[in-house]
């Protein structure tokens, strides 16, 4: 009777293990970690590291083209003068067109030649010809077209010098013909400006030089009013050298 007894109690234990402890199901995770009896890291089911989030700004409802600046031809070396018709103004970023170019200059022409040189008469004297030729030699040089000879006008002023000469006077007004004016009326030369130079030298080319450096006669020499000259030229008497007259007619 207590055989039966122990068996009964030893079956009911291994029933009672069996219904609370079930057998666990082999190669199982769990089972594996309640037989080890700790917790472990089960490899490829761990979750991925988190990345850092990237911001992208969202795009402008309407992007403007990129357009790189050209390169400056004023600071590149070996750029010529031409190009483009436009340019940029780089400072405020808008396209501005490039000015219209300059209009080309009409080539400027060369001065006109000079008159030419009139030779003298040859009813003047040789010191006569002698302050022609230079006396319209300094007008031309000075831009002023020469003079002509005339030749009562010439006629007029030998008068006037050889009283001069003989009456050892130097002045404009003549002791016996009266004024310059008066002198070239009375020869029947008409006339709408008059004028006369004076000088007295040791040669022609003195007594012209001495009026050269004088304004008021230098004025008479360059005005371009006048058209004809007579000039007379004879011995000074009373000491060595020349006397000289000028008359200068307007017509």
């Amino acid at each position: 009777m207590l055989q039966k007894r122990s068996v009964f109690c030893l079956v009911l234990s291994l029933l009672l293990i069996a219904v609370f402890y079930p057998a666990p199901a082999l190669g199982s995770p769990r089972g594996q970690m309640e037989r080890q009896g700790f917790a472990v890291e089960i490899k490829g089911l761990q979750q991925p590291p988190l990345e850092a989030p990237v911001h992208n700004p969202p795009a402008p409802a309407n992007p403007l083209p990129h357009n790189p600046a050209p390169a400056d031809p004023a600071a590149s070396p070996g750029t010529g003068s031409g190009g483009s018709t436009a340019q940029r103004n780089f400072r405020s970023g808008a396209f501005m067109p490039a000015p219209a170019p300059a209009p080309v200059p009409d080539p400027v022409p060369f001065p006109p030649t000079a008159p030419a040189l009139p030779d003298a008469p040859s009813w003047m004297t040789a010191s006569e010809a002698q302050a022609f030729m230079l006396l319209n030699q300094y007008r031309i040089a000075h831009g002023i077209p020469p003079v002509q000879a005339h030749r009562a006008l010439t006629e007029v002023a030998r008068l006037k010098v050889r009283d001069m000469s003989e009456n050892n006077y130097f002045a404009h007004n003549s002791p016996t013909y009266g004024s310059p004016g008066n002198m070239v009326r009375q020869a029947g030369i008409k006339f709408s400006a008059l004028g006369e130079n004076l000088s007295g030298a040791g040669n022609v080319q003195q007594a012209h030089a001495q009026l050269v450096y004088s304004a008021a006669h230098r004025q008479i020499m360059l005005n371009p009013n006048y058209h004809y000259v007579g000039i007379g030229i004879v011995p000074w008497k009373a000491t060595p050298g020349i006397i000289m007259v000028q008359l200068w007619l307007k017509p």
